[in-house]
């Protein structure tokens, strides 16, 4: 895909940059790296690629914290209700940081750290859908968002140009990361369901 993205972008990095910004699980930390790799592009302007990564990836962020609010004020049921517990029971940590007990700047501080660890799942994405579930406002969940997002992007734009050529290498490994991320999750919601069935199973036998 991201080699697609190269060839049908070849005169426009920073439009695919943007474009990778806001696919899940990719955004801005693989998409800053793409952009600066020379494997991939011949040439590319470092600023306006790490300000495209950034700015594109804010964009879900405000449709994800309007959603999340609508969700909650008018949509109900058992799907969407078990859905919303077992993402809360996943990421239990974050959400005990964001507890109405903790005092609003804790709170954003806790949402903007999540957000700005460079890793896999951490990103905008899961950070935007933790603040829509709690009674954080929507510009205190944005502005701390974009704070995380902004120390993210320019961690990994850091690691890109400091060393020579280090930006294709950032890009790989980011990747091998997120697949094997993805594919332990994988494996172990399959395992944590085929448990669940056998449990069931054997109950109904009692």
């Amino acid at each position: 895909m991201l080699e697609f993205l190269a060839n049908v972008f070849y005169e426009n990095v920073y439009l695919a940059v943007g474009l990778v910004s806001v696919i899940p699980g990719l955004e801005s930390k693989i998409a800053i790296s793409f952009g600066l790799s020379q494997q991939i592009w011949h040439h590319s302007n470092a600023v306006l690629v790490l300000l495209s990564a950034f700015f594109s990836s804010l964009v879900p962020c405000v449709t994800i914290l309007l959603i999340c609010s609508l969700i909650k004020k008018k949509v109900s049921g058992f799907v969407v209700e078990r859905w919303f517990s077992k993402f809360k029971e996943k990421h239990k940590k974050t959400f005990g940081k964001l507890s109405e007990g903790n005092k609003t700047f804790k709170k954003c501080l806790a949402l903007a750290t999540f957000v700005a660890i460079p890793l896999p799942l951490t990103g905008v994405y899961t950070g935007s859908i933790i603040a829509g579930l709690t009674d954080l406002k929507f510009w205190q969940s944005f502005l701390a968002i974009s704070i995380g997002k902004l120390v993210s992007c320019l961690i990994i734009f850091l690691l890109c140009v400091v060393f020579e050529n280090s930006a294709f290498y950032v890009f790989i490994i980011s990747l091998v990361l997120l697949i094997l991320v993805v594919a332990l999750n994988l494996i172990i919601n399959s395992l944590a369901f085929i448990k669940k069935k056998k449990r069931d199973n054997y109950n109904q036998t009692d």
